[in-house]
């Protein structure tokens, strides 16, 4: 596999997860100012030793000079794990990482290995590391130097033939190694005095939550309590209105502006740090009423860049130098995920608070509907209620209603039957409409009847088993002599293999009756028709056609509503009050059965009754 960082490129036998880039903060070409690793690599450029820093997993993620000074190979193209390119394949086991060793927090380990020079030779380093805590998160380091031992190693396998003239030498490179050592110890003590200094600067802001406004002045007043140099920090973040200007949110040490001296580091110091992302110091002129002063951009990956921090110092014009930039970078960078947290945790307070207030609507809301549904249940009793009172009241007034109409049609039908010479042609014709009028009305008392018993009480059906073909027969011989009066054809067409059902005889008999006085009703000529046939063993048809006036596509889908007229004028045509189909679809339903029509106008209707041979 060959990897490739920057312009360099070397081929390795390691694993894609070892080779992969572990968050270092130096990308390929062009390292990111103020990345701890450059300012460890500032901070130790002086000393002769390799000075290293890796992730957990062992991922080197900082080298200093020293190492491409040494080795020849870039530091960049070392970062993850490319160093281990420059160690000996027999002694990159050695490592704990990589070992499986277990390893703990306190221990400190020492190991032997051999590095490749610049030369291409071998020499024997000792590398001595430890793990340390990272900023604020917690997470466990590795920190340590390489050192070479490759002479003290030659001196080790000579030392038992080793000449006396030798002896001050060998004394010489240990005073040496020493030295070495000391100084890296000196460099690891300022590395965990910074750390230090960034942890006590995260614990000051962890403190009971704050509003963002709180936040920047508790920034402001952490940092000078724990960088001794500062004696006044100011904390500037971009104006709303416009992202290029700088507006001064935070401010502690205001008492050393004291004397008329103005309460700003120079705009040119806070808006190159902001726009370029890069530390600025600016030293103290002689006789100037401008402090020693240093900025950085608060800013960190995650968050990106949010504003800028300075520090000063009065009295002293060497105050603020490289070290105590390095450490405010850091802090800038703790402040901008503390910023970051803080506007983070106030968006969801509004979230919540805006939940809350949703909430609260919707509850008043279903209150509202929960008393409206209440309402619309008890406006509804009340209409039921109401419908059951009117259809007793129809039920009552249908029952008194037909005992003097049977009277009526019966006394009339008794006179028509008397001898002609009794009454005279227009006696009998009074007679005969009395009669007429008397059946009309009867039908529609009884329609009433029957739809009232429907609404409140329902129909109880009679099941038996009878002969169709011989039903339909008979109901349709009931209408000859309307047929006959009104010159048409009445057909009857029944093919059935088998013509017992079981079924209510009475109301499939109502139900044909209806059909056919319609027939009869609407039809001035042609013929009406009456078939029956088998769609499957297990359901019928019944068709009564007519050649009748047909019915308009605007009152098809209304034809079975109750009270539902074609002509609605007081002056129509054809008699009744809209029930016969109505009460007509009710019986079909209650058989099991299903009512249809097909219909245009001028040309007739077919009304289709499909029923189950057997009713459950």
């Amino acid at each position: 596999m060959t990897h490739y960082y920057g312009n360099h490129c070397f081929s390795s036998d390691f694993s894609d997860r070892e080779s992969s880039h572990r968050g270092a903060e130096i990308t390929p070409g062009q390292p990111p100012v103020n990345s701890w690793e450059h300012q460890l690599d500032r901070l130790l450029k002086t000393i002769p030793h390799i000075v290293w820093q890796a992730n957990g997993d062992g991922a080197v993620t900082y080298l200093n000079r020293a190492w491409e000074e040494y080795t020849g190979v870039a530091p960049t193209a070392a970062l993850d794990f490319g160093y281990l390119e420059s160690v000996h394949p027999e002694d990159r086991a050695r490592f704990p990482w990589r070992s499986g060793q277990t390893v703990s927090l306190d221990s400190s380990y020492e190991i032997e290995l051999r590095l490749r020079t610049r030369s291409g030779i071998y020499r024997w380093n000792l590398a001595k590391f430890s793990r340390v805590p990272t900023l604020g998160d917690g997470v466990l380091e590795w920190v340590g130097t390489y050192t070479d031992i490759d002479e003290i190693k030659q001196i080790q396998e000579w030392r038992e033939a080793e000449p006396t003239s030798l002896k001050s030498l060998r004394d010489s490179k240990a005073r040496e190694t020493t030295e070495n050592w000391n100084a890296t110890s000196v460099a690891k003590k300022a590395q965990q005095q910074h750390l230090e200094v960034v942890e006590r600067f995260t614990n000051l802001l962890h403190q009971p939550a704050r509003s963002v406004c709180e936040l920047f002045q508790a920034i402001a007043d952490a940092v000078v309590e724990t960088i001794a140099e500062a004696q006044f920090c100011l904390v500037a973040l971009p104006d709303c209105d416009d992202n290029h200007s700088l507006l001064l949110s935070a401010v502690t040490g205001a008492e050393k502006f004291a004397g008329g001296k103005t309460l700003y580091v120079q705009d040119a110091l806070l808006s190159q740090a902001f726009a370029t992302g890069k530390s600025q110091l600016s030293s103290q002129e002689s006789g100037a009423e401008v402090p020693a002063a240093g900025a950085v951009a608060i800013e960190s990956l995650p968050t990106g860049r949010l504003g800028v921090l300075a520090i000063g110092n009065w009295q002293d014009s060497q105050a603020i130098d490289d070290a105590t930039m390095q450490l405010l970078g850091a802090i800038g960078r703790q402040a901008a995920m503390a910023i970051h947290n803080a506007r983070a945790i106030e968006i969801n307070q509004k979230q919540e608070l805006l939940l809350d207030l949703q909430n609260q609507l919707l509850l008043r809301q279903q209150a509202e509907l929960e008393k409206q549904s209440c309402l619309i249940q008890q406006q509804k009793l009340q209409l039921l209620e109401a419908a059951k009172l009117k259809s007793q009241f129809l039920r009552t007034m249908s029952h008194e209603l037909r005992t003097p109409m049977n009277a009526i049609i019966g006394f009339s039908q008794l006179l028509l039957r008397q001898d002609k010479q009794l009454l005279t042609p227009q006696q009998r014709d009074f007679v005969g409409r009395i009669f007429n009028n008397g059946k009309n009305l009867l039908v529609l008392i009884n329609d009433i009847l029957d739809i009232s018993k429907m609404e409140t009480c329902g129909t109880k059906l009679e099941i038996a088993e009878f002969d169709l073909a011989q039903l339909v027969i008979a109901t349709a011989l009931e209408f000859g002599n309307q047929v006959t009066d009104k010159n048409l054809s009445l057909s009857v067409s029944v093919c059935l293999q088998e013509r017992l059902i079981v079924h209510d005889q009475s109301r499939l008999r109502q139900l044909l009756v209806n059909l056919i006085s319609n027939a009869i009703k609407f039809t001035h000529q042609g013929n009406i028709g009456i078939s029956v046939r088998e769609l499957t063993f297990d359901r019928l048809i019944i068709n009564v056609t007519d050649t009748g006036i047909g019915i308009s596509e605007a009152d098809l889908p209304h034809i079975f509503d109750k009270f539902h007229q074609a002509d609605r004028t007081t002056s129509r045509q054809y008699p009744g009050i809209g029930l016969g189909l109505a009460i007509s679809a009710s019986l079909a339903q209650m058989m099991n059965s299903t009512l249809t029509v097909e219909s245009q106008v001028g040309k007739g209707s077919t009304f289709r009754i499909e029923l189950p041979r057997k009713m459950n």
